[in-house]
């Protein structure tokens, strides 16, 4: 796969791993058939809803069915008014249940905020559990993403360096947030970026949309605008620290809607690659 500038030095990558740390979302419990090796079903669990208020069921679970059980948990969150869960602290198992649920609901959600909700098991609940083969999960947060409501925002020239030394060109659609016409998603650019080069690779199909943040003028560091940052396919994504990493991320205006991105190309979630992205807005 050919992509392109150049990759970064050893400093940076090892100062990623730092910051960026393998992912156990998707990681369950263990179990050991002497223990009731009391768990929640990963550690984090992620909604985004484009409504005033979500109910996430959140599981809990134990191995040995034998007889009823009752475990305990604590709460905390930073956003305060927003969370309430039916459990209130205690699950109670019946003889042989082994699954068990929270349903935690979200509401008077603001739009563009990220709300997160933290159950911690009680160290009683969650020391009957096998240490040698266990990776149970003690804590679990639900993340609560309120998104924008959408609309259209006319169609963009994406001008793609990424996999590409020529700028491969493509045109995408746009969409603004009608909370906040400064937010705007390129949608799926590297699926409408073409292929023009033989030793480039074929464009992704289930990459995610470009969120982007524009600025009515440029900020302390010289920044017309952010990137979130977003997963391009397979191990790629985009990586946007303009404070951290100012020297290669960076977003200027070149007038008449045309704007240059500088980032980071992450593998793995570790930054390696420096390149970037150019787009033109077609405004409605």
């Amino acid at each position: 796969m050919k992509i392109s500038k150049y990759l970064l030095g050893l400093a940076l990558v090892a100062s990623s791993l730092a910051l960026t740390g393998c992912s156990d979302d998707n990681e369950g419990a263990i179990y050991n058939s002497a223990f009731n090796n009391v768990s929640w079903e990963q550690n984090v669990i992620s909604t985004t809803t484009s409504e005033e208020s979500v109910t996430v069921p959140v599981m809990i679970t134990r191995n040995n069915k034998s007889g009823a059980l009752t475990v305990h948990y604590t709460t905390s969150t930073v956003d305060t008014g927003i969370f309430s869960d039916d459990a209130n602290g205690t699950v109670t198992f019946a003889d042989g249940q082994a699954v068990a649920y929270v349903n935690v609901t979200a509401s008077n959600l603001e739009k563009g905020v990220e709300y997160n909700y933290t159950m911690t098991l009680d160290k009683e609940s969650f020391s009957d559990i096998d240490t040698n083969t266990n990776t149970a999960q003690q804590t679990i947060v639900v993340n609560i993403v309120s998104d924008y409501t959408w609309i259209s925002g006319g169609t963009a020239t994406f001008i793609d360096y990424n996999f590409s030394d020529y700028g491969a060109v493509g045109e995408v659609p746009v969409q603004m947030a009608k909370e906040n016409p400064s937010i705007i998603r390129l949608i799926k650019p590297f699926q409408n970026t073409y292929k023009d080069d033989p030793d480039d690779v074929e464009y992704f199909a289930n990459g995610e949309d470009i969120e982007i943040t524009l600025f009515d003028a440029p900020d302390a560091q010289g920044n017309y605008g952010s990137v979130k940052n977003a997963f391009i396919a397979e191990a790629y994504s985009i990586y946007y620290d303009a404070e951290e990493w100012s020297n290669y991320c960076y977003f200027d205006y070149k007038g008449d809607n045309y704007y240059e991105v500088g980032h980071l190309l992450a593998v793995s979630g570790v930054p390696k690659y420096i390149t970037g992205f150019d787009f033109i807005w077609k405004r409605p």
